[in-house]
């Protein structure tokens, strides 16, 4: 889990800016569900309905520990005013 949160968290520092609340989003489910596909194949569970329901999103970031990739941008611009 530590590779995977820096990589999450410095991809996000670095493209998260205006207009990227829908890659973000995208970026966040994609975290998600390779977590819970790992999960899946680690307790031999096979029907993905049953996976999304034993290991739901609030469970992969409070037991897990996975970064919660932020979906609305703090600020506007990637460049400094002059």
């Amino acid at each position: 889990m530590g590779n995977v949160n820096r990589s999450l968290r410095g991809w996000a520092n670095y493209f998260h800016f205006h207009n990227s609340s829908q890659a973000m989003n995208k970026v966040r489910t994609h975290a998600e569900d390779r977590l819970r596909t790992h999960l899946m194949a680690r307790h031999k569970v096979k029907d993905r309905g049953i996976g999304s329901g034993r290991f739901p999103s609030a469970h992969l970031y409070a037991r897990y520990g996975l970064y919660k990739v932020p979906t609305k941008a703090g600020w506007h611009s990637a460049h400094a005013l002059a």
